[in-house]
């Protein structure tokens, strides 16, 4: 799936600026993006299953065939040019760069006798200027690996708040004091059973001093008498009012 992708880019980029000299702004943040890992500038050396090849980023090797060759193949008994500096096209966005070499050495009796050509994908990895060799026919394509185009992913980083901190160093002290007085009270004080708690009358005290305190914010009953009139048949008639209602 990867190699289709590759070579749809390929098929759909044009020779419209040299990566030296880029005429948009879609070259010249790639250029940039080259110069800030720098990659730019710079030949690499990588072997594949029948070659040796010397590859220029945007440079041209020390020995090279012809002025302006930017990728050397080595055989055993030969060389052959790649692409020329001068026709490169350098395309990218955020997560990867194509450089696209044209007008190689032509071909003799293969590749229906074009010239030939090279493209270098630039990808996320871990070590730069670590070079896989795709492809050697036709087209020739490589895979630069590089670390800064794994900054555009997204990382989440298993870091502790403060609260957890603090939260953790809580349960260390107090299972430091718990466990210290259980050994303490059990072999010094000869405690046993529930008595091994260190501080167990402070705690019960403390847990009963919580349900008062409870009890007082969060109980609604109440002894005091409401406000109103409250008819009430049970007691003496003070005010006198049967003798005043009598026939």
């Amino acid at each position: 799936m990867n190699r289709i992708i590759l070579i749809l880019l390929i098929c759909c980029g044009s020779i419209n600026a040299n990566c030296n000299s880029p005429s948009d702004d879609e070259s010249k943040i790639a250029r940039e993006k080259l110069i800030k890992w720098k990659i730019y500038n710079k030949t690499y050396q990588v072997k594949g299953k029948t070659s040796t090849y010397e590859i220029g980023i945007c440079s041209t090797p020390n020995n090279s065939i012809n002025n302006g060759d930017a990728i050397i193949q080595k055989l055993t008994n030969s060389s052959s040019s790649l692409g020329q500096l001068s026709q490169s096209n350098l395309v990218g966005e955020d997560n990867w760069i194509l450089l696209t070499y044209e007008n190689g050495s032509r071909f003799h009796n293969q590749c229906e006798n074009k010239t030939r050509s090279a493209s270098i994908l630039f990808i996320c990895g871990k070590k730069t200027g670590n070079i896989t060799v795709i492809q050697e026919s036709c087209n020739y394509v490589f895979q630069f690996q590089v670390a800064e185009l794994c900054t555009s992913v997204v990382q989440v980083k298993n870091k502790m708040s403060g609260g957890a901190i603090f939260i953790i160093i809580i349960l260390c002290l107090a299972s430091a004091y718990l466990i210290g007085g259980f050994f303490y009270m059990r072999i010094q004080r000869g405690a046993r059973g529930i008595d091994q708690i260190p501080n167990l009358d402070m705690w019960r005290k403390l847990g009963n001093l919580a349900a008062d305190g409870c009890n007082f914010c969060c109980r609604c009953k109440t002894d005091a008498a409401r406000s109103g009139y409250i008819f009430d048949d049970s007691g003496p008639d003070l005010r006198g009012d049967d003798d005043i209602l009598a026939p």
